[in-house]
């Protein structure tokens, strides 16, 4: 299984990297790094593209190969693919791949791990962690459905197997994972939690 941290939009809302924002003294990027190195993995990719000079001075990407995507502006999707790609050449027999995000601050091994475990014992396509009854990330994907990863456009991501026809796939409760960053709301939202902590 490879892991793959998609990381490179530019936050246009926030209107500062919410890549570098920082919880509990490391920033969020760093954090989903360090979640990432702790798992034993065949393969670990990070994509980055907007604000990427600033990015690696402040983060250590220690053992994930950086990939940067230059078309970042036309949306998630051009991440994901890169990614893909990337995992296929170097691992072309690989059977899963799991994708994570660079915002989530409450990502942990045990929550990937338990993702992991579950997607191994099954019999499904995808893994989606869910969240208020959302499926979304961090997820995984057989290798069955790459060909379909590969074809979702613009800034969307791969929820849109669903959308798609997606049938075989489980959802793992994951009800932190609702909290990611986007906006000053949910900034000045984290820095409640981080206290509270």
């Amino acid at each position: 299984m490879a892991v793959l941290i998609l990381a490179a939009g530019s936050s246009s809302r926030l209107g500062k990297p919410k890549q570098l924002v920082k919880f509990r003294n490391k920033t969020l990027l760093q954090h989903s790094i360090d979640v990432s190195e702790a798992l034993n993995l065949s393969e670990k990719i990070i994509v980055l593209g907007a604000n990427e000079e600033k990015i690696l001075n402040e983060v250590d990407l220690k053992n994930h190969k950086l990939l940067i995507n230059n078309n970042w502006q036309e949306g998630m999707s051009t991440s994901l693919k890169k990614g893909l790609e990337e995992i296929q050449k170097l691992h072309p027999a690989i059977g899963n791949v799991l994708v994570l995000l660079s915002d989530q601050p409450f990502i942990s091994e045990s929550v990937l791990q338990e993702l992991i475990d579950k997607h191994l014992t099954a019999d499904y396509l995808a893994s989606f962690s869910e969240y208020q009854k959302i499926p979304g990330v961090p997820a995984i994907f057989s290798r069955e459905i790459f060909p379909d990863l590969l074809k979702i456009e613009g800034d969307r991501g791969a929820r849109d197997l669903i959308k798609n026809g997606l049938i075989n796939y489980q959802l793992v409760p994951f009800e932190k994972g609702i909290v990611d960053i986007d906006t000053e709301k949910d900034l000045q939202f984290l820095k409640q939690l981080e206290h509270e902590a």
